[in-house]
């Protein structure tokens, strides 16, 4: 079974915005200057931290997204800083604060666990994408590296090195890689028309607002391009 339709209304969850000034922008591909609001902002985020915890494999990460809402979050705290730590709206705003922190910490934590699990697989895959569509940052990359490069160290040293010659460079062979074959619920965004899935043996009409039982090799490309959300 590719997929599953499920008739339901496209509800996402309501993303507050407490102290967040009105507008922010980023940075789009062709580096053109693109205006979000406040809402607009942590709904995005709120959708990038759901679709890494659902996804088997690591999606590209959201760089620019996780820098505006950290800065708005400095903001936020400075705001707060000067304000009468009794007052509910203190209280109000404070949680609103430790909500958005939680969401950010969760979403990074999702992918350090994919790159601890799968780090030989995630650095493979990647070196050979182009630079703009690279999935990890600066940061993972170098993490993942050094994180693989001491597993394979303490392999070596604990097991390998006692093996006979002919079986220690069977690193591949032991690698654990995402099942990206597993089944995901994804809603659409949008309007896609016709889909083709398991490489054109079927193909489901794809509404806005629809929700479907999906194989997720199938729909990836839609995940990250955001015409699908997985829930």
């Amino acid at each position: 079974m590719d997929s599953v339709d499920f008739d339901t209304e496209n509800e996402p969850q309501e993303a507050t915005h407490s102290d967040l000034p009105q507008n922010v922008s980023e940075q789009d591909s062709d580096d053109d200057e693109i205006q979000m609001s406040s809402r607009e902002v942590l709904e995005s985020l709120q959708r990038a931290w759901i679709n890494e915890k659902f996804a088997p494999d690591v999606l590209p990460y959201e760089e620019a997204l996780v820098e505006m809402v950290m800065l708005q979050l400095v903001h936020m705290e400075e705001n707060l800083a000067g304000a009468n730590k009794n007052d509910l709206l203190y209280i109000v705003h404070r949680m609103e604060v430790d909500r958005i922190r939680y969401i950010v910490a969760s979403y990074l934590r999702c992918r350090l666990q994919k790159i601890e699990t799968y780090a030989a697989h995630i650095l493979d895959a990647d070196a050979v994408r182009p630079s703009r569509s690279k999935r990890l940052s600066d940061a993972e990359r170098k993490f993942a590296t050094d994180y693989h490069e001491s597993v394979e160290n303490h392999f070596f040293q604990l097991v390998v090195r006692h093996m006979p010659q002919n079986h220690q460079d069977d690193e591949r062979i032991r690698r654990v890689v995402p099942n990206v074959d597993a089944h995901v619920f994804a809603r659409a965004r949008k309007d896609l028309g016709e889909y083709s899935l398991g490489g054109g043996e079927h193909s489901i009409n794809i509404k806005a607002g629809s929700v479907h039982l999906f194989r997720y090799r199938d729909i990836e490309p839609l995940i990250i391009e955001e015409f699908l959300e997985l829930i």
